[in-house]
């Protein structure tokens, strides 16, 4: 084929930068690096400029540049702004997760949620629509707007909209990363939101859940030999039992990069730190593996 101008098809921009399809798809998507043409036949075609420019982004998220900060150096910066803030310029009014919970109608809450997974790319709904809904949620419950069954209403219905699109998902071809919340907590969406992206980037995911007793997660560490452990650590967690699992993991051999998120994940000690965005967290743990750093 003609490589002039607008002339690549993503497997030939692959082979020359090293960059997964997938990465280089949701980079494309999510932040907006690249703009390619389409064929006649429905192909994205990329330029030589196009890939110059992945080269270059690659380059830097390789050192441990968050693949976030990489797209400014590199892409124009109204493109890499546009592309962030889409979501923030949607529709009106945004899906409205608290209303629905209080009218504990499953169609109700099937439709707010498929119309804001499908309002922009997913990463941008989970960090910009999700995670304040799920707060707006908690507010409410806390003011009394909702009540307890109402909240685990539509906290239920999420897991249930994220678990499938987590399924849907294709699985690398080995477990790389064990996800999961210590004995003791049960709040779910944030991780697995995190979880979703990860998996997203072509990392090799398990999800373990919550309340998962520190025995378990050294069997299934034993298991799978992951190369990493991320803890999750919201809200109303016991730091205690979170502090364990990290330092049960510390302990294996071969040695397992641990990291720590959520709410009060600075609490725990000897874990890595990630992000608050669960977008730019998933980020963080597919940089430190590919680049190999992950202590």
């Amino acid at each position: 084929m003609d490589s002039s101008p607008a002339g690549y098809t993503v497997k030939q921009v692959a082979a020359l930068t090293g960059i997964l399809e997938t990465t280089l798809r949701m980079w494309q998507r999510r932040y907006g690096v690249v703009d390619p043409v389409r064929s006649p036949g429905g192909y994205r075609l990329y330029s030589d400029a196009d890939v110059a420019r992945l080269r270059a982004m690659a380059a830097l998220v390789n050192v441990g540049v968050p693949a976030s900060v990489a797209a400014r150096s590199v892409a124009p910066a109204l493109k890499v702004e546009h592309a962030e803030k889409r979501f923030e310029m949607g529709r009106s009014p945004r899906p409205d997760l608290v209303g629905a919970a209080a009218s504990l109608n499953s169609v109700s809450l099937a439709d707010v949620l498929d119309r804001a997974l499908k309002f922009a790319p997913l990463e941008q709904v989970l960090d910009k629509w999700l995670m304040p809904e799920m707060a707006r949620l908690g507010q409410a419950w806390a003011n009394d707007e909702v009540s307890v069954a109402e909240e685990h209403f539509a906290s239920a219905g999420v897991m249930r909209a994220l678990g499938r699109v987590y399924d849907e998902l294709p699985d690398a071809e080995r477990p790389e990363v064990l996800v999961g919340l210590p004995e003791g907590s049960h709040h779910q969406v944030g991780l697995m939101s995190f979880a979703v992206c990860l998996r997203r980037l072509g990392v090799g995911v398990v999800y373990l859940g919550d309340d998962v007793p520190v025995a378990d997660w050294e069997a299934a560490a034993g298991t799978l030999q992951p190369r990493a452990a991320v803890v999750g650590v919201p809200l109303c967690s016991k730091v205690a039992k979170a502090q364990e699992v990290v330092d049960r993991l510390n302990a294996a051999s071969p040695p397992i990069a641990v990291w720590a998120g959520g709410s009060l994940a600075p609490k725990v000690r000897r874990a890595q730190q990630l992000s608050d965005a669960v977008a730019e967290a998933a980020d963080e743990v597919s940089t430190a593996l590919r680049a190999g750093a992950m202590h």
